[in-house]
Formats: C-alpha cells, structure tokens, sequence
C-alpha cells in the first residue's frame, strides 16, 4: 500500500468519526399544511357565471364550432372544437381565443387551451360536473 493512500484512508475515517454515526430525521408536518382556495366570487360573479361569460365571447369567434370553459381564480382552462386542421389558423385561433377570454373577464390572467379532442372531452367533463 502506498503512504499517499494510507493517509486518505486516514483523514477519510477522521471525517467519518467527526460526523457520527447518529442518523437524524428529517421532521415533515404534512398536517400541518394548509391549502389555499379562491373565492367562489370574484368580483360580483361566480366561476361558472364567469365561464359562460368566457364561452359566449368563443361562440362570436370565426373557425370555434364548440368550447368548454372551466374558470379557477385568474386562470381560464378553455377546450376548442375547431373547424380546420392547418396548423397556423389553429395557432390564430387560439390566439384570438386568449385575447377573447381577456377581455371578457377582467380577472383572467392566464389561458390554457387546447384543441386536442381527449383533453377538450375532459374540459367539457369538467365543465359539467361544476353546472351541475
């Protein structure tokens, strides 16, 4: 053995020592934890009131045969039926889609949209359950 790595082997089981061996655990209060939901009214309208409002603007939209629309705080989660498959007039259309949800409701922040037909079947889904 070589001395250069007896004396690694050294200084290795004197970091070792001066750690300890004592294993800690890590405190986690999950129930503790608080979560944090919008009001049902912002301003002087509801989520659903406020979705319609969103969905009826979509409607004026040329290219949208069909939405769904599921509002939660600043965020509209919007599902599209579209007539067309170009890529680029989808593009525009969910532009115009964004723009529209803004003005709408002055309370939306943020938009996600899709014209994906499983993900709109699941907004709709949503958009269901919370009219009914």
């Amino acid at each position: 053995m070589k001395k250069g790595s007896g004396i690694f082997f050294l200084l290795a089981a004197v970091a070792l020592f001066c750690a300890g061996c004592r294993a800690e655990a890590t405190e986690n209060n999950l129930s503790q934890l608080h979560f944090v939901k919008y009001d049902d009214m912002m301003g002087d309208k509801t989520q659903e009131e406020r979705a319609a409002a969103i969905k009826k603007r979509l409607g004026q939209l040329d290219g949208i045969l069909g939405s769904a629309v599921v509002v939660e705080g600043h965020t509209a989660i919007i599902g599209l039926r579209t007539d067309g498959t170009d890529q680029e007039k989808i593009r525009q259309i969910r532009r115009a889609a964004d723009t529209a949800a803004k003005d709408a409701d002055e309370y939306i922040e943020s938009t996600s949209i899709t014209t994906n037909g499983r993900i709109v079947a699941l907004i709709e889904e949503m958009e269901r359950k919370r009219a009914g």
